[in-house]
C-alpha cells in the first residue's frame, strides 16, 4: 500500500492486518519503488495523487517489473 497519508495507511493496514493479510505500506512513492520486488504481492493499493511521482507513474513503473501485478 503507497498513500503520502500516515492516516489513511494506518486505517487501511489495520483493518487488513485484522482481517490475516500481511501488508507492507509506505508514504514514499519512490521508496516503495525501490523496494518492490516481482511476484512479491498479489494486489497493490496506490494512492494516485502523491508528491514525487503519481500513483499512475509508480504504477507503470512496478508493471514494468512485474506484468501481472494488480492495482487498486
Amino acid at each position: 500500500m503507497v498513500d503520502d497519508e500516515p492516516d489513511i495507511i494506518y486505517s487501511i493496514k489495520w483493518v487488513l492486518e485484522n482481517n490475516e493479510f500481511v501488508v507492507d505500506s509506505y508514504t514514499d512513492p519512490t521508496l516503495a519503488l525501490s523496494n518492490f520486488r516481482s511476484r512479491v504481492y498479489d494486489l497493490l493499493i496506490l494512492d494516485i495523487k502523491m508528491p514525487k511521482m503519481n500513483g499512475l507513474d509508480l504504477y507503470q513503473k512496478m508493471k514494468e517489473i512485474d506484468s501481472n501485478v494488480k492495482i487498486c
